[in-house]
């Protein structure tokens, strides 16, 4: 699968695009309907921390639909994960703890957010599933 980009309201890095490729074809998943990768930091817990697990969608042109960064929010034993960051570009939706923006006030955010997540992921903090999109 190819990742086209002319659907985003900014520029990604080639480091972002290229890494979903490899993870897509690398799990063997056929791009005609689109993947969903899922990145997990098999230690992340309420009580240690760890890194937060971040889901990107794909669809069948390779267009990236949404990134999203989840976060246990709640003292034990009543933890859930939930969305913190959501860039959903394909709604033009930015979100931030549960409050909805137009994606053009995500742009200095999601700026950080790739920088980090590229580097958790050159780290190998995460275990990668991916999964076709349907």
């Amino acid at each position: 699968m190819i990742i086209n980009c002319t659907n985003m309201p900014w520029p990604l890095s080639k480091h972002l695009i290229n890494l979903l490729q490899h993870e897509i074809s690398a799990a063997g998943v056929n791009g005609s309907s689109g993947a969903v990768v899922n990145f997990r930091d098999p230690e992340y817990d309420c009580s240690s921390g760890g890194y937060h697990p971040v889901e990107i969608a794909v669809n069948s042109d390779g267009c990236i639909q949404y990134i999203t960064d989840f976060a246990l929010y709640g003292t034990p034993p009543h933890v859930e994960l939930a969305k913190e960051i959501d860039f959903d570009f394909s709604l033009q939706l930015f979100q931030h703890m549960g409050r909805e923006y137009p994606i053009q006030r995500g742009i200095a955010l999601y700026s950080l957010w790739e920088k980090n997540f590229i580097s958790y992921y050159r780290n190998d903090v995460y275990s990668v599933d991916v999964s076709t999109w349907s």
